[in-house]
């Protein structure tokens, strides 16, 4: 039940406090200015001001600028204080070259929209997303100017996502857009409308009477904010309930489940013997090590496998690195996968050498068949520890919560959307937790308590068990001693000043036996370990960019960067 709680508390601090990675390059975008200039022929000459705060080492910033179907991007340049920068083009993206260290850096873009406005029969309108959904910097001041080739009236200016209500008709009939600070990843169309009659030398669009159709669009979209506020309303009225009766439900659930635990482990220490003894093995060695450790890494499980394959006469040892073959006829499934794997597919069939696995590594082509023997050995192992019924599976109980927990995903992306941050961070903690829960909750049985009840207060009690105790071990308890040490990593057992491997005056106790398996334990420890390493499955990650429509109107978009 510990463990439950414990990952479930993990995964909660994985969520709120992990953060992505972020460039190599830090800095922020305090303030941009654009003016867009419309001509009579269409086209639109824009000019962008950017000033940059480096907080580090920088080569120069980056202008990604995607053009709407049928328009181009044409003539951009850039230059700092009148001196001309260095341009490098790559599909939509813009480098412009300056180096730098940890200075506030202003620069001017400029570059031409061929056919930006479009022109219909009664107006004209330059509709357009000077950044979309693909920009990775935030503006922490942007405003945008629109200005019209002669004086204009009337003027309809409109804004849509960022920019909404941020627009301003000036007396000269242009638009200011101030939309302050714009987050990144954001679109933000901005759209002018003007009387076709300003733009006698552009090409038509469409023959089309448009006024109405545009006015039309703009109050569809108001009508848009006015369903989607009323929701959020909504929304924010009902989720205290909502997501309060999941978070009281993931509460009774741990509530519940932590009693039973606790009356559990009472009932458990009544049936505890006082004696400090090894506990008698219920299953076998390594069963009982990934039981009550399911995270023992292979290593330390394969030493104290292969000793218990020595201790129980399958295998006698030559010397440290040496092992030769007894007998076949094992106990259990996995004993017989491992001498299969140790001896037969790594050794000559009647003998085991650490050199021989060294061989066997060296040819990276079975690094893969090494991890998938071990995989398969461990999963046997699970398979016998299945078969004890030491846990209540509790399958119908913890597919209805892991069902129930699934309600929270369409809540929290309905939160998202709605902007309602707080409640969706909340759902999707109340989500994980109930996953959580319902993957881990596998309560034990009282025989699967005891068993763990017993191993826990051998490794916690070791250190003080007197002499007069330690007498009374047999030489093969003293064994299942060392092998579990290695199995658990329990230093406190495996240190050579321990009082166990110091009573070589008792005459009933074999010293030198036990002192021959702590010294096989480090040498099989060291080898696994290395195997281990060796065959590592390494990931590569690699990210790439591709180019594409932008998500701004007519599929385009851009952002800004730097590197």
């Amino acid at each position: 039940m510990k463990k439950l709680v414990v990952t479930i508390i993990f995964l909660f601090t994985l969520f709120i406090f992990v953060k992505p990675a972020f460039a190599d390059v830090e800095y922020s975008i305090k303030d941009v200015q654009i003016d867009a200039y419309l001509m009579e022929n269409g086209d639109v000459a824009v000019k962008e001001r950017f000033t940059y705060d480096f907080e580090d080492e920088f080569n120069g910033l980056t202008r990604t600028i995607i053009p709407k179907n049928d328009t181009a991007i044409e003539d951009f340049e850039a230059n700092e204080n009148g001196k001309s920068l260095k341009v490098e083009k790559e599909d939509s993206e813009y480098k412009v070259h300056r180096k730098g260290n940890e200075e506030t850096v202003t620069i001017d873009l400029r570059y031409t929209i061929k056919n930006g406005v479009e022109v219909y029969q009664d107006v004209a309108q330059f509709y357009w997303p000077f950044f979309d959904s693909s920009n990775e910097s935030a503006y922490e001041n942007m405003t945008i100017y629109v200005h019209p080739p002669a004086e204009a009236d009337p003027v309809t200016a409109y804004g849509y996502d960022e920019a909404y209500d941020t627009a301003e008709v000036t007396a000269d009939g242009g638009a200011v857009f101030s939309l302050g600070y714009v987050k990144d990843g954001k679109n933000g169309d901005i759209q002018v409308v003007y009387d076709a009659a300003l733009f006698g030398a552009a090409p038509l669009t469409s023959e089309k009477m448009m006024k109405d159709s545009i006015l039309e669009q703009i109050a569809d979209n108001e009508a848009k904010l006015a369903a989607f506020q009323d929701r959020t309303a909504w929304l924010n009225h009902i989720a205290p309930y909502v997501v309060g009766g999941f978070g009281l439900f993931l509460v009774l659930l741990l509530f519940v489940s932590m009693r039973q635990n606790m009356e559990l482990n009472h009932d458990v220490q009544r049936r505890m013997k006082d004696e400090l003894t090894i506990p008698k093995l219920k299953m076998s060695l390594p069963a009982t090590i990934y039981y009550t450790n399911p995270f023992t890494p292979n290593d330390q499980l394969l030493t104290s496998s292969l000793l218990e394959l020595v201790r129980k006469g399958y295998v006698r040892t030559k010397n440290q690195e040496t092992f030769l073959l007894v007998d076949r006829n094992t106990e259990y499934d996995h004993e017989y996968m491992l001498i299969n794997f140790l001896f037969d597919k790594i050794g000559d069939g009647k003998t085991f050498r650490f050199k021989d696995l060294q061989t066997f590594l060296e040819d990276e082509s079975n690094h893969n068949e090494y991890h998938e023997h071990v995989q398969a050995w461990i999963y046997a192992i699970k398979q016998e520890v299945k078969s004890k019924e030491l846990t209540k599976a509790k399958k119908g109980f913890r597919w209805t919560v892991a069902l129930l927990s699934l309600l929270l995903v369409p809540l929290a992306v309905f939160f998202g959307i709605h902007e309602l941050f707080m409640w969706m961070i909340v759902s999707i903690i109340l989500f994980l937790g109930l996953l959580a829960f319902s993957l881990f909750y596998t309560p034990k049985t009282l025989e699967g308590a005891i068993v763990w009840e017993e191993w826990k207060q051998f490794n916690k009690n070791f250190d003080r068990i007197p002499p007069n105790q330690l007498e009374k071990w047999s030489t093969d308890e003293q064994i299942i001693s060392v092998n579990y040490a290695y199995g658990m990593n329990d230093k406190g057992i495996k240190v050579w000043n321990n009082p166990i491997f110091k009573q070589t005056s008792n005459k009933s106790m074999d010293s030198s036996s036990v002192m021959m398996y702590l010294l096989i334990a480090s040498t099989a420890n060291l080898h696994f370990s290395e195997a281990d390493t060796v065959t590592a499955a390494t990931s590569n990650s690699s990210s790439t960019t591709t180019g594409g429509t932008g998500t701004g109107v007519g599929g385009g978009g851009g952002g800004s960067g730097a590197f």
